[in-house]
C-alpha cells in the first residue's frame, strides 16, 4: 500500500500545482523538488516484490513520510486560503504569522527530502546484502512452502464434509454432459471457502462422472503456479509409475538431466498423448490466471469424444477466459444447509441437546453462509464441552474466534486480496470501512472512491464509470456481493462478507489506512487516516483520546443522534484536512456558518439537513459531491445560485428540493453532471436557459405550481446533449397537452401524476431513445379513471415500463407497441382490470410484477405468460421501499 499512498500524494501535489497555484506562493519550487523526490520513490516501490523484514520496514517508513509531507502542505494550503480571506487589515495583523507558516514549511519540505534520500539508500545497501548472502531465495521457498500449507489446510477443510450442493451438482454434471462431441470447458466461480473444490470433488467422484469417462485426473493450480508444476502434476495422476519412473532414470547416468528435465513442450506432448485416445475430464482446481490457462491449454486434445475440462476459480474474468460458457456461480449456504454442516461435524451423529439448537443456531447464523466458516466453528466447539455455558463464551465472538491465527481462516481469504492489483488495493480496504451487513450504497461508493484519489489514470473517461469498473472487477473476483439492482440493470448496493470485512480492518491496521471505532475500542488512543465511528457520537467526543489532526475520511453511523453546535464546532476545530465527510444522522438542524473552512473537502453526505446552506459552502473549492438528506420533504433546501463557484462539483442531490436564491451569472458548470431536484423558481429557469450545466446527465425538477413555465422550459433542455435522465416531480396535469421531451433522454420519471390523455401520450410514445419509464401518481388523489393507448409502433425502445399509484383502467397496446420490453411493473393500480394480450407476444419480456392490484381478471393471461413463454411473475406484495431506495432506482 506504501506505493499507492505515493502514489495518491503525487496526485494531489499534480492537482494543488494546477488549480491552487496561488496557495502555494513560496513554496512552490519546493513543492516541485518534493514531487520529483517522491516520483523516484514510486518507481523505486514499483520495482520492489518482497514485502517481509527489512523491506516491509522500509515501505513503512515511505509511507509515514508520505503522510507527513501531505499534512503539512494540506495545512498550508488551509492556512493560506483562510488567510486570503480576510480584510486588508485582518491580512496586516496576521502577517508576521504568515511569513513563520512559509518559513516552517520549508524547512519540512526540506527534511522530508532528506529522509526519503536517507531511506533509498538505505534501501540499497539491504538489497545489496540480499543479493549477496542469496535471502531472497530461501525467503521464496519459505513462501512456496506457506502456501502448500494453506492450500492443504484448504482442501481438507473444504472436502471433509459435503453438505448441500445437491442442486448445484446435479447443474454442473448437466452441463459436463451437454454440449456435444467436442472438448469443453465448464467452470465454477465462487469467493475462497465457499466450496467450489467441494462442489467440484462431488461432480468427480459421481457415479455419473465415473461412468461417462474413462479417464479422470485432477491438478491442483495455486495462485503462484508455474505451467511446469501443473503439468507434472497431472502427469503423476495420468501415470501411476510417473514419480517412479523418474527416479529410477535420475539413478541412471545416461542423459539423467535432459530425461528428468524435460521442457514445458515435451511435458505438455506427454499429457496430450496421455488423454489423445481417452474420453477425460480433468479438474484444473482453483485457477488464478489467465496466463496460466493459456500455457497448458494445449496439452488438453480436443478429440471428438466428448472430453471435459472442469475449472475451479475465485475469478469470473478468468473463468469466461478459459470457459466455453457461463460460469456456474456457487451461492452461499442456506441457514438450514449450515446447520446441517454444523451438526455434522459438532454431533457426529450423536443426539443435539435441545437446550443447545437455538444458541448453536445463532452462531451459524454468524457465519453467513460460507461453508468455511461454519466447518472452522464447527472444529472449535466439537472441541469443548457441549454446554450452554461453554457455548455462551463463543456466541457474539464468533468473527473474533474464526479470524485467530491458528484457524488460518483469514489466511485462506486473504489469498485473494493478495492476488488484486495495486490499483484495486485500497478501494477493496475501503469497504472494510462500513458496519456489519451495512447495504452500502453503489452510488455513494463510487463517487468517495473519486474523491479520496483512488481513480487514477482515467484518460479521457469519466472517474465514476472507471470507479464503477473497479466495483464490477471486485464482485467479479468475488470478493462483494450485489444486494440490490437498479431498473436500467446498474448497482443499487452491495455488500461483503463479515469475514472479509475483518479482513479489510486487520489489513488496514497494518497500513494505517482507516480505524473502525466501537463502543469496545473507544478508549484506545489512535492517529489514523480515516475514521469510522459507529458509536453514540455525544459518547465519542467526550470519551475519545485520538488525534485527528490528519484524519482524512469521516464516517459516523450514529442515526438518531442530534447534531448541533457542540458537535459542529468540534468537527471544525479537530478535523481541518478532512475530504471525505459523511454523517448517517437524521437530527442535523443547522449548518454551520463556517462550513467554508473544509478547505479539502470533497465529499460530503449529510442526511436530514436544515432548510438553509450557508454561503460559506460556496468556498468549498474543492467539492466534488453534495449528498443532502434521506428524508422526503415538501419544505425546500435554500441553496446559494452562485453554486458555479463550487468549479470542480460534480453531484449535487438532495431528496428535499433545492431552491435557489440570489443572482445569476452567466457562468458555467463544466463538471456538474448531476442535480436533482431542483425546484422551479425564478432563479433555477434562468439558469437552465443559460446553459448553466453544459455537461450534465441527470437533472431532477420539483415543479410546484408552475406546470405552464414547465412546458415551456422543457424545450431549453434539448442544449443538454448529454442529459440521459429526467425525473418531474408533481407532474400533475403535464401529460394532459403535447410536451416537448428532451431527445437524448433514455430515462424518464414522472411523479404525482394525476391525469394522462392521447396528446400526452403522443409526446412519450414517439419518443425514439426512452429505455425506462416510470409514470407514478398520489394514493391520495381521487378523479377521473386513465385509458393508457399505445398505439401500433409506439415506444420503440422501451424495456423497463413502471406503474405506481395511477388510477389506470385500460391498457392497450398496438401492433408492435413496445416491442424491447423486459420487465413491467405494477403497483397499486386498484382500477386496472386487465393486462392487454399483446403482453404474451414480446418475445423479450421477463419479469412482470404486480402488486397491490386486483388480479383475477388478469389471471388468465400472468398464467399464460408463466407457464407458456417462461416470463417471471410475481404478484406478492414486494417489501417496503423507503426514500433511499426511490433514490437509488432513479440515479
Amino acid at each position: 500500500m506504501a506505493e499507492s499512498v505515493v502514489s495518491f500524494v503525487l496526485d494531489h501535489l499534480s492537482q494543488l500545482a494546477a488549480r491552487e497555484a496561488n496557495l502555494l506562493y513560496g513554496v512552490e519550487d519546493r513543492v516541485q523538488s518534493l514531487q520529483y523526490e517522491l516520483q523516484m520513490i514510486k518507481d523505486l516501490l514499483n520495482t520492489t516484490k518482497r514485502k517481509k523484514g527489512m523491506e516491509h520496514t522500509v515501505l513503512n517508513q515511505i509511507r509515514d513520510v508520505a503522510h507527513l509531507a501531505e499534512d503539512v502542505i494540506d495545512t498550508f494550503v488551509t492556512k493560506v486560503a483562510i488567510y486570503k480571506r480576510r480584510t486588508i487589515l485582518g491580512r496586516m495583523l496576521h502577517g508576521f504569522g504568515q511569513a513563520m507558516l512559509l518559513h516552517h514549511v520549508a524547512h519540512k519540505i526540506d527534511k522530508f527530502k532528506t529522509t526519503l534520500n536517507e531511506i533509498r539508500e538505505n534501501k540499497d545497501k539491504y538489497d545489496a546484502f540480499i543479493e549477496a548472502t542469496n535471502q531472497s531465495a530461501v525467503e521464496e521457498e519459505e513462501e512456496k512452502e506457506r502456501l502448500q500449507s494453506l492450500h492443504k489446510l484448504r482442501r481438507d477443510v473444504e472436502e471433509e464434509h459435503v453438505v448441500g450442493f445437491v442442486q448445484d451438482s446435479k447443474d454442473v454434471v448437466m452441463r459436463l454432459q451437454e454440449g456435444g462431441s467436442n472438448r469443453r470447458v465448464v467452470s465454477i466461480v465462487g469467493m475462497g471457502g465457499l466450496g467450489k473444490t467441494t462442489l467440484a470433488r462431488k461432480v468427480y467422484n459421481s457415479s455419473q462422472v465415473k461412468n461417462q469417462f474413462n479417464c479422470r485426473a485432477w491438478v491442483y493450480v495455486s495462485n503462484e503456479c508455474r505451467a511446469r508444476e501443473l503439468l507434472l502434476g497431472l502427469l503423476k495422476h495420468l501415470m501411476p509409475n510417473f514419480q517412479q519412473q523418474r527416479n529410477d532414470n535420475k539413478r541412471g547416468k545416461k542423459n539423467a538431466e535432459d530425461v528428468n528435465n524435460p521442457s514445458e513442450e515435451e511435458l505438455k506432448k506427454q499429457v496430450f498423448d496421455c488423454l489423445e485416445s481417452k474420453k477425460y475430464l480433468v479438474v484444473v482446481d482453483d485457477l488464478w490466471k489467465m496466463r496460466d490457462w493459456d500455457k497448458v491449454q494445449d496439452a488438453f486434445p480436443n478429440n471428438n469424444n466428448g472430453s471435459r475440462i472442469l475449472i475451479t476459480s475465485r475469478l469470473k474474468e478468468v473463468a469466461l477466459h478459459a470457459g466455453d460458457d457461463v460460469p456456474h456461480y456457487l451461492k452461499f449456504l442456506s441457514e438450514e444447509e449450515s446447520w446441517e454442516l454444523f451438526c455434522r461435524k459438532v454431533f457426529k451423529g450423536e443426539n443435539r441437546p435441545s437446550d443447545l439448537e437455538t444458541l448453536g443456531k445463532q452462531m451459524v447464523q454468524s457465519c453467513r453462509g460460507l461453508p468455511l466458516s461454519v466447518i472452522v466453528l464447527a472444529g472449535l466447539l466439537a472441541k469443548k464441552e457441549k454446554s450452554h455455558r461453554e457455548w455462551s463464551k463463543v456466541e457474539g465472538h464468533v468473527n473474533w474466534y474464526l479470524t485467530r491465527d491458528e484457524t488460518r481462516v483469514r489466511d485462506i481469504l486473504k489469498l485473494s486480496y493478495d492476488n488484486l492489483p495495486r490499483r484495486l488495493k485500497p478501494c477493496f480496504l475501503y469497504l472494510g470501512l462500513f458496519p456489519e451487513d451495512f447495504e452500502i450504497p453503489v452510488t455513494s461508493l463510487l463517487q468517495i472512491w473519486v474523491a479520496e484519489g483512488f481513480i487514477q489514470d482515467t484518460g479521457n473517461r469519466d472517474p465514476d464509470d472507471v470507479a464503477e469498473d473497479y466495483l464490477y472487477e471486485l464482485i467479479d473476483r468475488s470478493l462483494v456481493q450485489v444486494v440490490k439492482v437498479k431498473l436500467n440493470g446498474g448497482l443499487a448496493t452491495c455488500q461483503v462478507h463479515d469475514l472479509v470485512r475483518d479482513l479489510c480492518i486487520s489489513e488496514s491496521k497494518k497500513d494505517n489506512m482507516f480505524e473502525v471505532c466501537t463502543d469496545n475500542n473507544i478508549l484506545i488512543p489512535t492517529k489514523p487516516r480515516r475514521l469510522s465511528i459507529q458509536s453514540d457520537m455525544g459518547h465519542y467526543i467526550s470519551s475519545s483520546n485520538n488525534d485527528h489532526s490528519c484524519i482524512r475520511s469521516l464516517f459516523f453511523f450514529d442515526p438518531w443522534h442530534y447534531i448541533h453546535r457542540r458537535e459542529w464546532k468540534w468537527l471544525l476545530d479537530d478535523f481541518k484536512l478532512v475530504r471525505v465527510l459523511e454523517i448517517e444522522s437524521h437530527w442535523c438542524y443547522k449548518f454551520p456558518s463556517k462550513l467554508g473552512n473544509f478547505i479539502n473537502l470533497r465529499y460530503l453526505r449529510i442526511e436530514s439537513v436544515s432548510s438553509f446552506v450557508p454561503d460559506s459552502i460556496l468556498n468549498l473549492c474543492n467539492l466534488q459531491t453534495i449528498n443532502m438528506g434521506i428524508w422526503k420533504d415538501e419544505n425546500p433546501i435554500s441553496f446559494p445560485i452562485q453554486m458555479w463557484k463550487l468549479k470542480h462539483s460534480r453531484h449535487l442531490n438532495s431528496v428535499c428540493s433545492l431552491k435557489l436564491r440570489g443572482r445569476c451569472s452567466d457562468e458555467k458548470m463544466w463538471n456538474l453532471q448531476t442535480i436533482s431536484p431542483l425546484r422551479l423558481n425564478t432563479e433555477a429557469t434562468s439558469l437552465i436557459k443559460k446553459g448553466t450545466f453544459p455537461n450534465i446527465k441527470r437533472i431532477g425538477l420539483y415543479v410546484n405550481g408552475c406546470e405552464d413555465e414547465l412546458s415551456k422550459l422543457l424545450p431549453n433542455l434539448q442544449q443538454f446533449k448529454h442529459l440521459n435522465k429526467l425525473m418531474i416531480h408533481k407532474a400533475l396535469k403535464l401529460l394532459t397537452s403535447e410536451v416537448i421531451f428532451p431527445s437524448s433522454i433514455t430515462e424518464l420519471s414522472l411523479s404525482m401524476i394525476r391525469c394522462i390523455t392521447d396528446e400526452g401520450m403522443n409526446s412519450l410514445r414517439n419518443h425514439s431513445k426512452i429505455k425506462i419509464l416510470r409514470l407514478s401518481g398520489d394514493d391520495k388523489w381521487v378523479g377521473s379513471t386513465i385509458d393508457l393507448n399505445c398505439v401500433d409502433g409506439s415506444f420503440p425502445q422501451l424495456e423497463v415500463l413502471e406503474m405506481e399509484s395511477l388510477l389506470v383502467r385500460k391498457w392497450e397496446l398496438g401492433h408492435g407497441a413496445m416491442q424491447r420490453l423486459q420487465d413491467v411493473f405494477i403497483h397499486r393500480c386498484p382500477v386496472l382490470d386487465n393486462l392487454p394480450t399483446e403482453l404474451c407476444s414480446l418475445k423479450g419480456l421477463r419479469k412482470v410484477q404486480i402488486t397491490g392490484s386486483s388480479i383475477e381478471e388478469m389471471a388468465h393471461i400472468l398464467r399464460i405468460l408463466e407457464t407458456d413463454n417462461g416470463v417471471q411473475v410475481i404478484t406478492k406484495n414486494p417489501p417496503p421501499r423507503d426514500d433511499s431506495d426511490f433514490i437509488l432506482n432513479i440515479y
